[in-house]
């Protein structure tokens, strides 16, 4: 209906409103009426986007993966039967993965986190192979165990979980500053009323912190520091 008007000024819309001679309730009224439009188109693009982006950090280092398999399968893969059978098999599951995540990651309608809260799934969902089943896992590892190692070469390991280097830093960013300001909140706290339970949080979180630091320059980041295996100073 104000899809016109949606393209003006605010000034614009008001001298549009205004040679139109209708009554100044009126206007108020549409002005009202296309700045609340307005206002709720901004928050869906801002949304999407931001889908968009959590969709992209599941399916850009699944795509990555594909293809990577789809070389590895090549790689020697005329000598070794074995090797083809492996291949074919993880590049099936992915590839089955893709198709599954299509319409979901195309509609927008909900982050990934939110599909895999409700199916149940380990890690939120977080990475891709969070989405695959255990059993489908050892199954397809099992498939490698067998696949004879070419000269110079080193077995492949499937399933990793890594993320495109361009993600990990971004993902890398995000992680330390978010920990950083929860840390410096509590230490605040901790400096007015310190307790037992404070003082083995911030421990953690400055273990947290060094883990974080120390990550591969491909290996999946997490969303929060309370899902990083912590293990012992």
């Amino acid at each position: 209906m104000y899809e016109t008007y949606l393209k003006l000024s605010a000034n614009e819309l008001h001298n549009r409103l205004t040679e139109r001679k209708l009554h100044e309730s009126e206007i108020n009224r549409i002005k009202n009426e296309v700045a609340d439009l307005k206002e709720s188109l901004r928050v869906t693009r801002i949304t999407r986007t931001q889908r968009k982006a959590e969709w992209d950090k599941v399916l850009q280092p699944l795509r990555y993966e594909i293809n990577n398999a789809r070389v590895g399968m090549r790689y020697g893969g005329e000598k070794s039967p074995q090797r083809i059978v492996a291949f074919s098999e993880y590049i099936r599951i992915m590839e089955k993965l893709i198709a599954m995540l299509d319409a979901p990651s195309k509609a927008l309608d909900h982050t990934p986190i939110q599909i895999a809260r409700d199916k149940g799934l380990p890690n939120d969902g977080e990475h891709w192979t969070d989405w695959i089943p255990a059993r489908v896992k050892d199954k397809v590892s099992l498939l490698f165990d067998v696949v004879p190692i070419t000269p110079r070469g080193k077995r492949k390991t499937p399933f990793q979980r890594t993320m495109l280097p361009h993600q990990h830093e971004t993902a890398k960013v995000r992680l330390l500053t978010k920990t950083r300001k929860e840390m410096e909140s509590l230490e605040r706290k901790a400096g007015i009323q310190p307790t037992d339970a404070r003082t083995a949080k911030l421990a953690q979180m400055r273990r947290a912190i060094k883990i974080i630091e120390a990550l591969d320059k491909n290996e999946a980041v997490p969303a929060t520091w309370t899902k990083l295996n912590l293990g012992e100073d």
